[in-house]
């Protein structure tokens, strides 16, 4: 299982959010690029970086973006505010490992399997974002009537990558992942499922490869120093 760290830039600056919640952020590394220095030196494989103000439709960090994936030898899986093929390129071509429709993808299928077509599975992901077994979009804001495995099957069957997998309830809290919703998804489909949200301890992780997710997306535990990026990747190598 990969242990995948998150950077989450806002207003140009690397924070965390509870739940979601831009009034409740908080900043971690006045530079992204910053942090992705660090957690490359620590040994991760791939970083999960999410533009939160193109997310929530207040704008956006392209330039941050580029400057870190330029300045950096890790992959980076990239998401927030991806809702047209042009901007789905433009990452692509930046030198982006893999880009994640959020949005886009509960709002307009066909571009994520336009996007499939064109860049291949192995460039395109979907985040599936799940409160009350409801699938939620636009930064969290808005909660849809689909439910989360019916949205994650439509999906394998466009033929996307991955699928990140959050429990809003529990992002950014450190109270620990949906253990139940999670292998729910990873038995209803075939595709390879990211984890993300709650995660707050080592043993969280070892739980969480049990479940046989492909990787889990840390964020708050790492920059709260629940542990180290190293420790995580350390007792994952052990469980499997």
């Amino acid at each position: 299982m990969l242990v995948i760290p998150a950077v989450d830039v806002l207003e140009g600056k690397c924070v965390r959010l509870v739940r979601g919640d831009p009034k409740k952020s908080k900043v971690y590394y006045e530079d992204p690029l910053e942090a992705a220095r660090l957690l490359e030196n620590q040994g991760a494989e791939l970083i999960h970086l999410i533009d939160l103000d193109a997310a929530l439709g207040s704008g956006q960090n392209m330039e941050t973006i580029k400057n870190l994936m330029k300045n950096i030898d890790v992959k980076v899986q990239v998401g927030g505010g991806i809702r047209t093929l042009e901007k789905a390129d433009a990452l692509l071509k930046l030198g982006a490992y893999r880009i994640i429709f959020g949005t886009a993808a509960v709002q307009n299928p066909s571009l994520v399997e336009e996007a499939v077509n064109q860049h291949g599975s192995k460039s395109v992901a979907v985040a599936i974002d799940e409160k009350k077994g409801k699938v939620t979009y636009h930064g969290w804001k808005n909660r849809s009537e689909i439910d989360y495995l019916d949205l994650a099957r439509s999906f394998e069957a466009i033929g996307v990558g991955a699928l990140i997998f959050t429990s809003v309830s529990v992002d950014g809290t450190l109270k620990g992942p949906r253990i139940e919703k999670i292998t729910k998804l990873v038995e209803a489909v075939r595709v390879p499922v990211i984890a993300s949200g709650g995660v707050a301890s080592l043993d969280d992780l070892v739980e969480l490869a049990g479940t046989g997710v492909e990787g889990v997306v840390v964020g708050a535990a790492l920059y709260e120093k629940k542990f180290t990026l190293k420790e995580a990747l350390e007792v994952v190598k052990n469980v499997s």
